[in-house]
């Protein structure tokens, strides 16, 4: 369609006045635009019905605050109790407290995506089985991945494993003939785990429990990798203008290298090269990385060098940190709560006593049958204090999807949050506050489908 001179003439006009308006008013355009796009956030939003705070309806500032706090986990106990099961916590994002529809949402199959918050987890150019979106590709991965951590492949590093374990003993036997000195019994519960992937991963210890401390700083850097991640993962748009920029990266990499804990994924595959077929006897020896490495050999189209790399890197970066979270809430809670602690070393004694326990290591199908409070007491301390603290999140599909009766569009992000849905006093009792590890012997179904809907099993199973 033709413009003629006149309507070029306004066009023009009005092209210039805006400009004009917008270089004399833009102090108060910009924030008016602002406002308007956060209002149609809050209101127009299919999520509007959901209660939550108000900054989380129009901003994830607030998710970003929380996870700063570095007690994210109690913000969100403390929204379920005061909103009810389905509270908004972003503008795209609700968080839900039921263990049922935890399930539905992270169970394989469903549909349900995994959301760009992994996407500022390391390794960047290869996904681990934590951080893979891909569906197929992540199912691929765990197919190979996940026999190494099998209870047959552990109890083949299980003398390995005892050894450290006599270690760690030998080093807090010191502390309890001085009782002058103090003992920081959540620093040995750190280090062991570290040694033991050493052993179980690479087939040697990194040296925590003999030096004991933080070995190369490794745990430090650990938890400073993990508090960058689980905040910009909240807003992970921001990843690339951050530890993601190319500048960044260069310079850090000038003055530090290759990050710690990807630099020892390397080398210890490179120690193993040059890669090769390999046929183990019944009763050899055979590590994380020698599993791998036969995968790779045997598929390398469907398992890269690359693979190797991921699983090993987050064997080190996550497998023992959360490790040690789980032992150190079994005796935090345990050592807070004398009645049960004296509870429970009257069984082991008694066990012990009627030789149905070896000694001085305890076999494993023993502690499965033969001490069944400690089992209890494990089980309890991995409800009440579970090592991961952050939301879990998915992405509904496209066409949308319904949940418990409710209708989600395409797009919306569903978490939920292994604190909050532990304490669900529809599945775990009214007294799910407490620590009371007696829930889980007083009726054998009803701790199965307790078991079932604990935040581990539902997320990793």
């Amino acid at each position: 369609m033709a413009i003629h001179q006149g309507d070029s003439s306004i066009f023009h006009s009005l092209l210039w006045t805006a400009i004009y308006l917008g270089q004399a008013w833009w102090y108060i355009i910009v924030p008016l635009l602002v406002c308007i796009r956060y209002l149609i956030q809050r209101y127009a939003s299919s999520l509007r019905r959901y209660p939550g705070p108000t900054l989380a309806s129009y901003s994830r500032l607030w998710k970003v605050l929380s996870v700063a706090s570095g007690h994210t986990e109690l913000d969100h106990i403390a929204l379920h109790r005061k909103y009810g099961p389905i509270v908004r916590i972003a503008p795209n994002e609700l968080s839900f407290s039921s263990p049922k529809i935890a399930r539905d949402i992270l169970a394989a199959g469903k549909g349900f995506s995994k959301t760009d918050f992994y996407s500022v987890f390391p390794p960047p150019d290869n996904p681990d089985i934590f951080t893979e979106t891909r569906e197929p590709v992540h199912a691929q991965k765990k197919r190979i991945a996940a026999p190494p951590y099998s209870m047959n492949a552990m109890l083949h590093q299980s003398p390995y494993i005892e050894d450290l374990v006599n270690l760690m003993v030998s080093k807090l036997d010191v502390y309890a003939n001085q009782p002058e000195h103090v003992c920081n019994l959540g620093d040995w519960l750190h280090f062991l785990p570290f040694d033991v992937i050493g052993e179980v991963a690479f087939g040697h210890k990194y040296g925590f429990l003999d030096s004991g401390t933080d070995w190369c700083n490794v745990i430090q850097f650990i938890d400073d990798v993990q508090w960058y991640n689980g905040i910009v993962g909240q807003v992970p748009f921001l990843h690339p203008f951050l530890l993601n920029n190319p500048i960044f990266k260069a310079l850090y990499k000038m003055k530090y290298g290759v990050p710690l804990t990807m630099q020892m994924a390397l080398d210890e595959i490179q120690r193993r090269k040059p890669f090769k077929t390999k046929v183990f006897q019944q009763d050899e020896r055979k590590d994380l990385l020698e599993s791998l490495i036969q995968a790779h050999v045997a598929t390398p189209d469907r398992f890269s060098e690359g693979d190797v790399f991921a699983v090993c890197h987050g064997a080190i970066g996550a497998g023992a940190d959360s490790t040690a979270s789980t032992m150190q809430s079994f005796f935090f809670l345990l050592l807070k709560h004398k009645p049960i602690y004296t509870k429970l070393l009257s069984e082991i004694d008694a066990a012990y006593d009627s030789g149905k326990l070896s000694y001085p290591h305890v076999k494993w199908n023993e502690a499965q049958i033969n001490i069944p409070y400690f089992q209890a007491c494990l089980k309890e301390s991995m409800r009440l204090r579970p090592a991961v603290g952050l939301n879990i999140s998915r992405q509904v599909p496209a066409a949308g999807a319904e949940i418990d009766g409710k209708w989600f569009p395409g797009g919306t992000r569903l978490a939920v949050n292994g604190w909050v849905l532990h304490r669900d006093k529809e599945m775990f009792g009214q007294d799910a506050d407490l620590y009371r590890p007696e829930r889980w012997l007083e009726d054998p179904e009803k701790a199965r489908i307790m078991e079932r809907h604990m935040f581990q099993n539902t997320t990793f199973a």
